[in-house]
């Protein structure tokens, strides 16, 4: 009988050490990818850092102002240019609706026979 107890206690104990094992590296291993993954984070940050510094040098008004000058013809806006909207012309009549026609010929949503028309 106390043979079988020593056994069962060396298997428990053994199964104990390899479950120990088991965790110890996989934490190990668990910890090795968090560094990675914060190294990685930072290096995220840093290029976002440096992506926010080229925008706000390129949203610089007089950045913007002196390419405005040297690629386009733009001129600054003159206060004749500036109306209401009663200096605005009146809407011309509405378009009666049409009715949309598909690459054959047909009305969308029905047959030339249903429509009268002659293929």
């Amino acid at each position: 009988m106390m043979r079988v107890i020593n056994a069962a206690a060396v298997a428990v104990t053994l199964m104990l050490a390899f479950g120990l094992y088991h965790v110890t590296y996989e934490t190990q291993a668990e910890r090795r990818d968090m560094h990675r993954l914060a190294g990685d984070l930072e290096r995220e940050r840093d290029a976002i850092r440096v992506l926010e510094a080229e925008w706000s040098l390129l949203n610089e008004p007089k950045y913007l102002q002196r390419l405005v000058q040297e690629r386009t013809e733009l001129e600054p806006l003159q206060p004749a240019q500036i109306v209401t909207m009663a200096d605005l012309p009146a809407r011309r009549a509405a378009v009666p609706h049409a009715v949309p026609r598909a690459a054959d010929g047909v009305p969308a949503g029905g047959s030339a026979a249903e429509e009268g028309i002659q293929p």
